[in-house]
C-alpha cells in the first residue's frame, strides 16, 4: 500500500525480533522536528502488563533514546479501545498533557495491528495507592508515607480532568508520583462526564439536599486524599468548617493511623 508523504510512520521492533510497521495520517508528530521526516523507530522492551510495553523511541535509522509507553492492539476490539483513549487524550485532555496526564504521541495502524504511543512518566515513587475502609458511610484513608502535599496534587489533578469533561472510572490504581507532580494514566475506560461544579459529593448529612448534584468520584477521592492539613488545597480555599470524625463505629485499624484522628474538612471547589 502506497502511503502519502504526509503520513507519520513508525517501525516497532520487539526484543524477539518481531517487527511491525504502522502509520497514521492524524498523529501529531511531537517527537521529530518540523523539518525532519515523519518517521520513527520504537524498540519495545519490558512488558508492564498484557499489551503494554516500556519502550524507547527515536528518529528512523537513529538511536532510540526517548522513553515511551506503547499500548498494542491485535484485533478490532482492542484497536477501538485505543481509538477512544487517543480521542480522550488529544481532544478532551489536550491542554493537560505533560502536566496532569502523559503526552500522547499518536495512534498508529498497521495490518491487523495498532498501537498508541504515550509519554513514559518517570516516577519518583511507585504508583501511589490508598486502601479504603467503608465505615458508617465514611471512607477512611489508610496510606503508607503519602505526604499531604502529594494528596493535594492528586485532588487538583483529578479536578482538572473533571473540568475537562472526563471521568476516569478507575483512577485509584492509575496515579503516578513524578519528580514534578503527579500524572493520571490509562484512560481506556474513561467516559464523558459533566461534573457539577467540579466538587466532591460529600457524605455529610448536612449536604443531603445537594448530594445528587455533586460528583461521586470526587467524593470518594476527597475522602481518601482530602483530609484537612491546612487552609488551602493548592490555592483553593476550603470553605467549610471542620467536623470531627465520629467517635463510634470506627474500624479497629483506625487507632493505628494518627492522621485519621485529625479534623476532617470536606473540600469545596
Amino acid at each position: 500500500m502506497s502511503l502519502p508523504s504526509s503520513a507519520s510512520i513508525i517501525e516497532i521492533i520487539f526484543d524477539g525480533g518481531q517487527v511491525f510497521r504502522m502509520w497514521s495520517w492524524s498523529a501529531v508528530n511531537r517527537f521529530n522536528g518540523p523539518d525532519t521526516p515523519l518517521q520513527s523507530t520504537i524498540h519495545c522492551g519490558e512488558a508492564l502488563r498484557q499489551r503494554v510495553f516500556r519502550a524507547s523511541m527515536g528518529p528512523y535509522g537513529g538511536q532510540p533514546t526517548t522513553p515511551v509507553i506503547v499500548k498494542m492492539a491485535f484485533n478490532d476490539k482492542e484497536f477501538s479501545l485505543l481509538q477512544w483513549e487517543e480521542k480522550v487524550y488529544n481532544q478532551s485532555l489536550s491542554r493537560l498533557q505533560g502536566t496532569v496526564v502523559p503526552r500522547c504521541y499518536g495512534l498508529y495502524h498497521g495490518r491487523n495491528t495498532g498501537c498508541l504511543v504515550l509519554e513514559h512518566c518517570a516516577t519518583a515513587n511507585n504508583i501511589m495507592h490508598a486502601e479504603y475502609w467503608f465505615v458508617s458511610f465514611l471512607l477512611l484513608r489508610v496510606t503508607s508515607g503519602l505526604k499531604p502535599s502529594s494528596s493535594r496534587k492528586v485532588m487538583v489533578a483529578i479536578i482538572e480532568i473533571h473540568k475537562a469533561g472526563i471521568i476516569h472510572g478507575n483512577v485509584r490504581s492509575h496515579i503516578l508520583s513524578t519528580h514534578d507532580g503527579v500524572r493520571i494514566i490509562d484512560f481506556a475506560k474513561a467516559k464523558v462526564h459533566e461534573c457539577p461544579n467540579a466538587k466532591p459529593r460529600l457524605m455529610d448529612p448536612r449536604c443531603a439536599p445537594e448530594r445528587e448534584a455533586q460528583c461521586n468520584e470526587l467524593m470518594i477521592l476527597e475522602n481518601g486524599y482530602g483530609l484537612a492539613d491546612g487552609q488551602h488545597l493548592d490555592g483553593m480555599l476550603q470553605t467549610t468548617m471542620p467536623s470531627p470524625l465520629p467517635a463510634v463505629h470506627m474500624h479497629p485499624h483506625q487507632s493505628q493511623y494518627a492522621e485519621l484522628k485529625r479534623p476532617h474538612r470536606p473540600v469545596r471547589f
